[in-house]
């Protein structure tokens, strides 16, 4: 039998089985084994530390716990399945008639196509975008300005979705269940270790690009046939069923299901599932700006010092004030960089990502406030996507049509200042000095006041002069969400399962994952 030991110290290199044997008040010798299973930053305190969660085996396990120390405990079949990612892997049948299509190569359409054709369904699985390493010279060469952006191969199009620039921030303390499933196959195809025991796991851009070839090569392994420049423009609907897709070029493909995962930037692709009568409604969304300080700033403010070996600081704000629109940080990126994140020519969209090393000079996030549905003025599905499309193309005409990002100080925000000089930034396609009111709504703008009031109290120098929003932020996940059934279905179009950002049912890399899974996983089941 072995025990659950928390709250244990950590440091990299350190002598584990000493911290252990520190922290149970017993001799080194008295550890017979260990295995350590989840490790996190403790922020509790001014000087933050790691904290480990270990399995433990004690020679003298009856009197360790009669002392009743706190967060030592027997470890339980609970413990395992949350701690070893028990899930069940899929039975392997023989093809369908027609095999099932999955469109988008995002997480949620990988994960799907993964599922299925582990399963034994050989999918079709159609991306309008090229493959990761044509994307990252394509996009390198855009912001050096040698190419022209190309709206179908983009930071937003292409062979693992927007999540390839991106931070790869895993945010969930969970590993069991489906989730387990994800982290396996992640480090399977060449994810470090580690985000099987970080909390807050992070794979940086770098990673995910090496992870994202030998996932395809699985695929193909499998009997998937994976197909680049294969955009969408169609669906094939009968009796009020979806029996497969039209490609650009005029070749249509039948399967037995369709399922859609095109992402939170694929209007068009909305438009399509609009169109052929697939039920949807408005949704909520929130947009604002990337605010960047020196990483230096950040982790004085949160270590109150230089880090040491600790990693660059991040943090997680929220503001909630008893009146007007609540605002949070989001998609935090230490030791990161502020990306172009459009997919439409002449518009401006900003993003944040990092590399796995995060050792940017900068931090930053965006700075979201929530804006509900109403504000759309419409019951059109598609209204959410007109008003982002708004304040994206008076950015580009404020940005000197160039893709120039609008930028302010926070501090001429805070005082009403325009024009004002800025600093340095990560941003490769450059800086217009512009008022950000002429950029964003009235009640956004007053909310990210807030929240940066909010949040300079609780980090010094937060809203300070070496503070910089650019923007817009306004793709931080979908305005739309489709009506599907338990199984992901939609209502109104059977053998249509839209799913992931795009369909309005996820917010990230892991979220995505997960609900291109589970549909995957019902029609297999």
């Amino acid at each position: 039998m072995a025990l659950l030991v928390s709250e244990t110290p950590w440091e990299q290199g350190g002598d584990e089985r000493r911290a252990i044997a520190r922290r149970l008040k017993i001799g080194v010798d008295g550890v017979s084994d260990y295995v350590l299973v989840r490790k996190s930053l403790d922020a509790r305190h001014r000087k933050q530390r790691w904290l480990a969660v270990y399995r433990v085996e004690v020679r003298d396990e009856a009197g360790l716990l009669a002392r009743n120390l706190h967060g030592v405990r027997p470890w339980t079949e609970r413990d395992a399945a949350r701690y070893t990612f028990d899930v069940d892997e899929p039975v392997r049948r023989g093809p369908p008639a027609l095999p099932p299509i999955v469109v988008g190569m995002g997480p949620a359409g990988m994960f799907a196509a993964l599922w299925l054709a582990e399963s034994g369904a050989e999918p079709i699985v159609l991306e309008r975008g090229g493959p990761v390493d044509e994307r990252v010279t394509a996009v390198n060469a855009w912001w050096r300005r040698q190419v022209d952006l190309d709206p179908e191969h983009n930071l937003v199009f292409g062979e693992g979705g927007a999540g390839t620039f991106s931070d790869g921030k895993i945010y969930t303390r969970r590993r069991d269940g489906e989730l387990g499933y994800v982290f396996r196959k992640l480090v399977q195809f060449g994810a470090d270790e580690s985000v099987l025991k970080e909390a807050w796991a992070h794979l940086g851009t770098d990673r995910i690009r090496q992870i994202l070839p030998p996932l395809r090569e699985r695929l193909a392994q499998l009997g998937a046939q994976v197909r680049f420049r294969a955009r969408v423009t169609g669906l094939l609907v009968e009796d009020g069923r979806c029996l497969g897709v039209r490609l650009e070029d005029g070749e249509e493909i039948r399967g037995s299901s369709v399922i859609i995962a095109t992402g939170h930037s694929a209007r068009d692709a909305v438009q399509m599932l609009v169109d052929a009568g697939a039920s949807a409604e408005p949704r909520g969304i929130a947009i604002g700006a990337r605010v960047e300080h020196p990483q230096t700033l950040i982790d004085q403010a949160t270590y109150g010092g230089e880090r040491g070996p600790l990693p660059a600081a991040s943090y997680r704000l929220a503001h909630n004030p008893s009146e007007g629109l609540a605002a949070r940080s989001f998609c935090m990126c230490p030791g990161g960089v502020v990306v172009p994140a459009n997919n439409h020519p002449e518009r401006v969209v900003v993003n944040g990502m990092s590399f796995a090393a995060r050792r940017a000079f900068w931090a930053n996030s965006a700075i979201i406030v929530e804006v509900p549905a109403s504000m759309y003025g419409a019951d059109d599905p598609m209204a959410g996507f007109r008003w982002q499309d708004a304040i994206e193309r008076r950015a580009f005409e404020l940005g000197d049509r160039d893709y120039r990002a609008p930028a302010q100080r926070v501090v001429d925000l805070i005082d009403g200042r325009a024009g004002g000089e800025l600093p340095r930034s990560s941003y490769p396609l450059g800086l217009t000095s512009t008022d950000l009111r002429e950029v964003l709504p009235e009640a956004v703008i007053a909310g990210m006041l807030g929240a940066l009031a909010a949040f300079d109290r609780k980090m010094s120098g937060f809203a300070g002069p070496d503070a910089l929003l650019i923007a817009p932020e306004t793709r931080t996940t979908s305005p739309v969400r489709f009506h599907r059934d338990e199984m992901g279905q939609s209502t109104s179009l059977r053998g249509l399962y839209p799913v992931g950002e795009g369909a309005g049912y996820a917010g990230g890399i892991v979220s995505s994952a997960l609900d291109g899974l589970r549909t995957a996983r019902a029609l297999t089941h």
